[in-house]
């Protein structure tokens, strides 16, 4: 049984779904350290964006009948991917304000240290401005509210780009004269 409004839930729902399972592998990498924080499974995040988008947008199109408008599918995706991607960084902030304070700190140093070696590798830079930049980024608290919510508001503009190659993707017109010959 499908009704209009559980259509409106499917955002929701699986907002939180990928919300809590992007929490949980944040969880699983912080458990593991600042390396495995930074490390390849970090990539993991982006394959969960787009199965959760795409999961969303099939539930929506099941609701009805196989049928999926590009703007339909798009309110989906996008609602789903800013819903989880809060949450997310809503536990981050909580994790690196509250929760491991020290942990914050590392994760700036290694960071710092990352940037500072693809800087020299590639030599972007004279060495004294990178070491000027790298002091500035050990010197700087990236995990400010304001900083992380001006990162989330960043992460929509590309979560909307995405949403828009997903939806794109997804998305099916009812045909024009779907029931004329049937009647």
């Amino acid at each position: 049984m499908t009704t209009a409004s559980s259509g409106k839930n499917i955002p929701l729902l699986y907002g939180l779904l990928f919300g809590g399972v992007s929490i949980l592998t944040t969880v699983i990498r912080y458990l593991g350290g600042v390396e495995r924080f930074m490390g390849p499974m970090t990539y993991l995040a982006y394959v969960l964006i787009i199965l959760f988008a795409v999961l969303a947008a099939a539930k929506q199109k099941k609701q009805q009948d196989g049928y999926l408008e590009f703007s339909e599918a798009l309110k989906t995706t996008f609602a789903v991917l800013v819903v989880g991607t809060f949450l997310t960084v809503a536990f981050e902030y909580v994790l690196y304000n509250y929760i491991d304070i020290p942990f914050a700190q590392a994760l700036t140093q290694a960071s710092a240290e990352k940037v500072g070696k693809a800087m020299e590798k590639y030599k972007l830079l004279p060495q004294d401005k990178i070491d000027e930049a790298v002091d500035k980024m050990l010197t700087t608290d990236n995990y400010t509210i304001g900083k992380m919510f001006f990162g989330f508001l960043l992460k929509c503009i590309l979560l909307f780009v995405l949403a828009l190659i997903v939806s794109a993707i997804m998305k099916k017109k009812r045909p024009v004269f779907e029931n004329s010959f049937n009647q």
